[in-house]
């Protein structure tokens, strides 16, 4: 077998160097005109590649051992004092699974919480590759499935704008639920 991410030979689905190289990405912040902040682990350019296989078969062994690198090790060290809840945005299944879902799974604590199907699109619209003009003109009409219980923490895989991101949070605001801060894998923006 071969590592997804450079090539070499590999047992598991990326080699040790190319996850030892992961493991010391930091947390970066972006702060978004609202002041609502986004935490991201990796920039975008580090892990286009393992991000592209988000509708393949393989994307969900990806996605989990990116989740486990990334919002596991943050789980480990998060503590707020009370249950939260992580509401994954839009986490439909696709592809056989959902990859968001995956993410907010990684998070599971003694105070956070995982809620699945809480938050989802009701548009049909993609946005890869579409620019913020296009984005603002088709929202994703996200609609609360279940509602949170808790504080929420959103996750997503990656932000580029962030209209997906504060979408979903003034729609949970707008029903009364308090909105901590975003958590996604990668920022686009680097």
């Amino acid at each position: 077998m071969r590592c997804v991410n450079c090539g070499n030979f590999s047992l598991k689905i990326v080699c040790k160097t190319c996850a030892n190289h992961l493991k010391n990405s930091s947390l970066r912040t972006r702060i978004l005109e609202d002041g609502f902040k986004i935490y991201s682990f990796f920039d975008y350019s580090e892990i286009k590649n393992l991000l592209s296989s988000k509708h393949k078969f393989h994307g969900n062994f990806i996605y989990k051992f990116l989740a486990n690198l990334s919002f596991k090790q943050f789980a480990k060290e998060f503590k707020f004092g009370s249950f939260i809840n992580a509401v994954a945005i839009d986490d439909r299944v696709k592809s056989d699974y959902s990859h968001t879902a995956i993410l907010a799974k990684a998070l599971k604590n003694n105070e956070i919480k995982p809620l699945y199907a809480s938050l989802h699109a009701t548009s049909n619209i993609t946005y890869a590759g579409k620019d913020l003009a296009y984005r603002l003109k088709n929202p994703r009409n996200l609609k609360i499935n279940k509602k949170p219980e808790f504080p929420v923490i959103l996750v997503d895989d990656i932000i580029t704008t962030g209209t997906t991101i504060l979408e979903a949070k003034n729609t949970l605001e707008k029903a009364g639920v308090q909105v901590l801060f975003a958590l996604v894998l990668a920022d686009a923006k680097y």
